[in-house]
């Protein structure tokens, strides 16, 4: 039986006389690339920064067994799902504060996780949502169930910290309820609450297992550490949602509109004031400027006049277009150059359709690179449909 009062079982014992010397012992390939057993580094310098990290954890047994199974196996540990609660738990039982009233610090209790008062309604429905899946269920109860110093802490960052993370120093998990994550490589975009379960699944990786593995790289995912994770516990996620799991880790946070979506959140700021865009949405103008992330675009005469001006945020066009910020900013920088009229129209789903026709007759000489031209984009095909799409009976797996 998993031994629940842990969130996952103990590595696999390292050999006895198994030392860090003999885990950092390498060899050098034809290619030049450097081996330690199936962990591979593909320049020197990776490898001295490989081994100078290892060193300085100390050569723990906990940091033994991790390079041991990273070496003989190839893949990161941690990969399976956390241990289940005991029979019966539900996350009802797990949120409910009973009668106890905020601390001095203003934190609620929730056995050893520590939420503050005034996140504690986002923090309960994010998990609501996140314990639908049986492994967020599980890292709930052992955040819970920890003997952690100092105690696990769950953040519900302002607007201005978007990003998600896991701090291990301050044993703390960071999350923005306002932003999905998008995959740079892929385009495809992890929900709010699937970014929770992402960095409750670090979390279970904390100590000598985490510190081991951040520090070995791990392409495409950054680290080994994030590979762990990325086709772990929110793969199956993404999964378990019908949605495209991401291929790499480099990413930015996108502003969507609720806890499951992945739908882009739009705005739009004229004579200083936001409001959001919702379809159906449609405005044509001349781009006047495109600077620290902002595209303004003329609605009226030359724009000179507040109110004949709209700007926009580049990143949130860029995602919205399906395209990555640079070759937005591009575009908009080119036909800011021709004194082009642009259009942009929002689909039912958040997205926008970016038309230009001067601008993608011309766009094989623009001023400013190949830039391609979006199609009115449309989300990532769902896991379902690859796997459909794939010729029967020759592609097997994959994700």
């Amino acid at each position: 039986m998993p031994d629940v009062s842990h969130p996952y079982d103990p590595l696999p014992d390292a050999p006895k006389d198994w030392t860090l010397k003999d885990a950092l012992a390498a060899t050098k390939s034809a290619d030049g690339h450097f081996h330690c057993g199936q962990l591979e580094f593909e320049s020197e310098k990776d490898y001295k920064s490989f081994t100078a990290a290892q060193i300085d954890l100390g050569g723990s047994k906990e940091q033994l067994d991790t390079l041991h199974y990273i070496e003989t196996t190839g893949k990161p540990p941690r990969m399976e799902a956390m241990n289940p609660p005991p029979a019966g738990t539900t996350v009802d039982q797990l949120l409910d504060l009973g009668n106890q009233k905020p601390d001095k610090a203003g934190m609620y209790h929730l056995g050893s996780l520590q939420v503050s008062e005034k996140d504690y309604a986002k923090f309960a429905e994010v998990q609501k949502l996140a314990c639908q899946n049986p492994e967020g269920l599980a890292a709930l109860y052992h955040l819970e169930h920890s003997a952690d110093t100092p105690p696990p802490t769950f953040r519900v960052t302002p607007d201005n910290e978007r990003h998600d993370n896991y701090d291990p120093a301050k044993n703390r998990i960071n999350f923005n309820p306002n932003s999905a994550v998008r995959d740079n490589s892929n385009g495809a975009l992890l929900p709010p609450v699937v970014a929770v379960i992402h960095e409750e699944a670090h979390w279970g990786s904390r100590g000598a297992v985490l510190d081991t593995m951040s520090g070995i790289p791990a392409k495409p995912y950054g680290e080994m550490a994030d590979r762990a994770v990325i086709e772990g516990a929110e793969g199956r996620e993404m999964q378990r949602r019908g949605l495209t799991p991401r291929h790499a880790h480099e990413a930015q946070m996108i502003p969507v509109k609720g806890l499951e979506s992945t739908t882009p959140s739009l705005t739009m700021q004229q004579d200083g004031k936001e409001r959001e865009i919702t379809p159906p949405f449609q405005q044509s103008g001349r781009v006047i400027g495109v600077k620290d992330g902002i595209a303004t675009i003329a609605v009226r005469g030359d724009g000179t006049q507040p109110e004949h001006r709209m700007s926009f945020k580049v990143d949130q066009l860029a995602t919205a277009m399906g395209q990555n910020v640079e070759q937005a900013e591009g575009l908009l920088k080119g036909a800011m150059s021709h004194k082009d009229t642009v259009t942009f129209q929002t689909t039912n789903d958040g997205r926008v359709v970016y038309q230009n026709p001067d601008q993608q007759q011309r766009i094989h000489d623009h001023p400013v690179g190949n830039i391609p031209f979006p199609d009115p984009m449309t989300p990532p095909p769902s896991a379902a449909q690859q796997v459909q799409a794939k010729t029967p009976a020759v592609e097997v797996g994959g994700r």
